[in-house]
Formats: C-alpha cells, sequence, structure tokens
C-alpha cells in the first residue's frame, strides 16, 4: 500500500472526515487512522523511558487523556539501552523510547502499524542525540507530537516560521507556546473515532513507509 502526498500541512495526512458535526478546522489526521474501540480507546503506554522522560510522558498523557475518546494508562515498561534502542512494538499497546539514536535529522520519531483501517501497535522515540541538552519545552513538545502520532493524529502546520498555533502538533522555532494539544486536535480525535468498532484490533507487521517532514521522520509500517 502506497501512501500519497497532498496539499496540506503535513507531508502525510488525509481529507478530513465528511461529518456536519466536525469542525472544519479539524483536518489532521492520518488518513483517519485509529485504535478499534467499542468505548474510550483504552491502550496501555509501556514506558520504556529513563527516569529524566517519565514527566514529559507522564504529562503527555495526561494533556491527550482530556480527549472524550482516550482513556489511557502509562505502565512500566522495560529500560534497558538495548530494549530502549530497538524500541520493539507490542500487540495493542503503544511503546514510548528514549535513546541516543545519532544525528539522523530526526528529534521524534513515531510508528504505527495498521490492520484494515485500525491501529493495533505503535510506538514513539525520543532522540538523545539532539533532545537530552534541549529546553524542557522543546521535549514536552516532541514527546506530546510523537504521541498524539500514535492516536491517529498528523500535524496541524509543518511551516517553521508560521506563527504558533498552541498546540505540540504545530512545528516551530519557538516551543514555549506548543508544549500541550489545542481543541483543534481534541475536535479531529472525536472525527477519527466518531464510531464504535466491534472490538479492538490486533495484527502482524508487513512492510514499511518512512516519511521525512522536517526534523521528524515518520514510520507507517503497514499490514496486509
Amino acid at each position: 500500500m502506497r501512501l500519497r502526498t497532498i496539499a496540506l500541512a503535513a507531508a502525510m495526512t488525509a481529507a478530513a472526515v465528511g461529518l456536519s458535526s466536525t469542525p472544519a478546522q479539524a483536518d489532521h489526521s492520518w488518513n483517519n487512522y485509529h485504535w478499534g474501540r467499542t468505548g474510550a480507546v483504552q491502550v496501555q503506554i509501556h514506558s520504556s523511558v529513563t527516569s529524566d522522560w517519565s514527566d514529559e510522558l507522564s504529562v503527555a498523557n495526561t494533556d491527550w487523556n482530556k480527549s472524550t475518546v482516550l482513556d489511557n494508562t502509562v505502565v512500566a515498561g522495560a529500560t534497558d539501552s538495548r530494549t530502549r534502542r530497538r524500541c520493539p512494538t507490542m500487540s495493542g499497546a503503544v511503546r514510548v523510547c528514549n535513546y541516543t539514536y545519532g544525528r539522523n535529522g530526526w528529534a521524534g520519531l513515531a510508528s504505527i502499524s495498521v490492520s484494515g483501517g485500525h491501529i493495533v501497535r505503535a510506538t514513539a522515540k525520543m532522540n538523545d542525540t539532539y533532545l537530552a541538552q534541549d529546553s524542557a519545552a522543546m521535549r514536552q513538545l516532541v514527546m506530546c507530537q510523537e504521541v498524539g502520532h500514535d492516536w491517529g493524529l498528523d500535524h496541524q502546520d509543518e511551516n517553521f516560521n508560521n506563527p504558533n498555533l498552541g498546540t505540540c502538533m504545530d512545528y516551530t522555532n519557538n516551543p514555549s507556546t506548543n508544549q500541550h494539544p489545542n481543541q483543534h486536535d481534541y475536535d479531529q480525535l472525536a472525527a477519527i473515532y466518531n464510531h464504535s468498532d466491534a472490538a479492538a484490533t490486533t495484527g502482524k507487521a508487513a512492510n514499511k513507509s518512512a516519511i521525512r517532514t522536517g526534523n521528524t521522520i515518520t514510520i507507517i509500517t503497514w499490514i496486509q
């Protein structure tokens, strides 16, 4: 399955869901991919981060759980260097890792595995090569953004020089006001998760597609 770039802010996005109740500005989904759910999304986020990243992950999860459709829980995960470097996926769960991944051009990386339009596993990586010495505001922005991708959101804007939108899903050179989601993000999540599914979904990974957008590389793992 191939991805195509369309003329919206993100290099990987899709047309907004055509619902009259959906705000016009909520148009930054990842092709409407979402976790299968019968109520609120309840996914375990396995924390494979070192202690200096724990607060950022906790804040990000609290922020995203303010959405009416998310109710996720951070649980302790393996934090040895091998696990953090590999950041292996787990069926039906999210793993968040930090490691010195190198000067590869990305500060944060999100990966989702998709089966039949449903996200079945996901990861978010924080690259300490860049972020270990970065500001607390930038670290919070990157954590919030990568975890936000794992729920099916894309960026609201990718121009670093535009005025801040007040959301972590916005590229910026000044992260001071872009550390948390905004109402547009919550509106988009409500649109993505506007229905119930028969059950939560699981699956096994196949091939991958990689998209580079500014300082972030996003990898989508497809399931056939």
